[in-house]
Formats: structure tokens, C-alpha cells, sequence
């Protein structure tokens, strides 16, 4: 019997969200890297131009912590027009010490779309005026969203305007 565990996305998602804590880790994170306690390879990217698409391989390693991620990132990006998402993807968590498999996380970009968002929240927190009550946001996308959740956990954000190339989707975001 195998003692790996496998978490699917919406595992994922009942455990992991977008909060000032997933911040606070993706802050740490840079603070790590920025203090050159990381190695981090070269992303390996592999383009498959007769498919429209590629494959995105990144890993990191911090020493001290008990495991590390080899991340799998594919783009179709005829999928849309197939009725798929453009993006998916998976991580492979690995012990530290051994190298053995510890879990997989099926995650098909949830964690990276938790990433990113979060890191824009590390860069509102250090960039933005601590008053600011209004925001920008440029596309109406699921990153936009997220992007604009993240802004408003550390930041007062009373108001964003939405701007997107659909202009159905331009909208106030009034906050309640």
C-alpha cells in the first residue's frame, strides 16, 4: 500500500485559499529567495508549436524545510475552442530527505492561480499607499478577481474599476 497522498483540485481548494496567511507565506517566500537561501534551476519549458502549446517544469529547493515541488505546467491554448481550460497542471511533493514522493497535487493551476494573486497582495501590501481606498484593475478574468481579493485583504479597498476588452465586463466594484 502506497503512503503517498493525492489531493485532487477540490481538496485542494477546501483547504487552501486566498487569505493574508497564503500572503504572508508567499511573502516569506521572496524574502527567502531575495536573501539567497534558495535554489531555483532554470525553468525547462518545452514548445510544442504544431499544438499551439507547451510544458513548463519548475522547481525550487530551501534548505531546512522537509520537502520541496517539481511543478507541471502544460498551456494548450486551442483548448478555449475545445471547451478546456488553456491551462492544468500537477505537483509532485518530495521529501527533503529521501527524495520520496510524499504527495501529488492535482491541482490543474488552482495553487498557481492562489500564488500569483497572493504575491500581488506582497507587492499591494509594500507598494501601495496604506490609505488607498480605490483600485484599477485591468481584465475581468479569474486572475483580475483573484488579484483584486487579494489587493482588498491589505489594502481598504472601497472601489475598483474593471477594465477589460469585452466591455460587457467593465463594471464598479463596490465593496459591501
Amino acid at each position: 500500500m502506497s503512503d503517498i497522498l493525492i489531493l485532487s483540485e477540490d481538496q485542494l481548494r477546501e483547504r487552501v485559499g486566498l487569505d493574508l496567511a497564503a500572503i504572508d507565506v508567499v511573502e516569506n517566500a521572496f524574502a527567502t529567495l531575495a536573501g539567497g537561501g534558495v535554489v531555483m534551476p532554470p525553468v525547462l519549458s518545452m514548445h510544442m508549436p504544431d499544438v499551439n502549446g507547451e510544458l513548463d517544469v519548475k522547481t525550487a529547493y530551501v534548505p531546512g524545510l522537509p520537502g520541496f515541488a517539481v511543478k507541471l505546467s502544460p498551456g494548450f491554448f486551442d483548448n478555449p475552442s475545445k471547451g478546456l481550460p488553456s491551462t492544468s497542471g500537477l505537483m509532485v511533493l518530495l521529501s527533503s530527505e529521501t527524495g520520496r514522493v510524499s504527495a501529488v497535487l492535482l491541482d490543474n493551476g488552482y495553487l498557481t492561480d492562489i500564488r500569483t494573486a497572493a504575491a500581488g497582495g506582497v507587492a499591494a501590501r509594500h507598494l501601495a499607499r496604506a490609505d488607498a481606498r480605490r483600485a484599477a484593475i485591468f481584465g475581468a478574468g479569474l486572475q483580475a478577481r483573484m488579484q483584486l481579493r487579494s489587493l482588498a485583504l491589505v489594502r481598504p479597498i472601497e472601489e475598483a474599476v474593471i477594465w477589460a476588452r469585452d466591455h460587457a465586463k467593465h463594471r464598479p466594484w463596490p465593496r459591501k
